[in-house]
């Protein structure tokens, strides 16, 4: 068995989202079903990347396509929580990156969940890896934490 995470600071993401959570994500036992988390964590990296150029529907840049995702659940939430969403870069290769995310509970400073996300850059067309171009590096870098974890 693998060894357990940490729970994490808002101090320790770079940017972040908010995000309300909805009455469907909540499971029969009245907390946010663990599915949704996964939900919720990859539209605050879809909302996060979108205005800054990352993802482009109509096919004119490589994509980031997720390769691997995990989270660790430290409290539950549940609906009508809002949600605020930290990310950060872990690692970033030529065309791969570790992003690491944390969900947070209203103005609670410590995450309520913890996720990993691994991205792959491909070619538009024949979705094989590609270098991540190297404007998508800088915006990627932003995401950059200096942390002594």
């Amino acid at each position: 068995m693998t060894n357990r995470p940490v729970p994490r600071q808002r101090r320790d993401y770079a940017a972040f989202e908010v995000i309300q959570t909805r009455w469907n994500d909540n499971d029969q036992y009245g907390h946010v079903y663990n599915v949704a988390y996964l939900e919720l964590f990859d539209s605050a990296m879809n909302n996060w990347m979108l205005p800054r150029g990352m993802l482009r529907p109509d096919g004119g840049e490589p994509l980031a396509v997720v390769v691997e995702n995990g989270c660790a659940y430290f409290r539950q939430i549940a609906y009508p929580d809002p949600v605020t969403i930290g990310l950060r870069l872990a690692q970033m290769g030529s065309s791969s990156l570790v992003l690491e995310l944390g969900l947070f509970r209203a103005d609670e400073d410590e995450e309520s969940a913890q996720a990993r996300f691994v991205l792959v850059c491909v070619d538009g067309e024949s979705r094989r890896p590609v270098p991540f171009p190297e404007h998508q590096r800088q915006v990627l870098s932003s995401l950059r934490v200096d942390t002594a974890e």
